[in-house]
């Protein structure tokens, strides 16, 4: 597991860094969790990171088996 990453994601969950670094850290971490660079990312994508793994089902609020960058936007904030 990258732990860059999972610093970076709890870092966010726990909402420790400020406005600007948090929307583009938001987005350089989802980019980097979605290996396949089709904009969402899967649940194995996902799996890549501990607090996403954990929560993907309430994450992935229209059940589509898929992280939108909207719906990892707004588990972040």
């Amino acid at each position: 597991m990258n732990k860059r990453i999972l610093v970076i994601s709890s870092l966010l969950v726990l909402g420790f860094l400020g406005a600007n670094a948090h929307a583009m850290d938001v987005h350089a971490t989802f980019n980097e969790l979605d290996k396949d660079s089709n904009g969402t990312l899967s649940e194995a994508e996902a799996g890549e990171d501990a607090v996403l793994h954990e929560n993907f089902l309430q994450i992935d609020t229209n059940q589509d088996g898929q992280l939108s960058l909207d719906e990892f936007k707004k588990f972040i904030q």
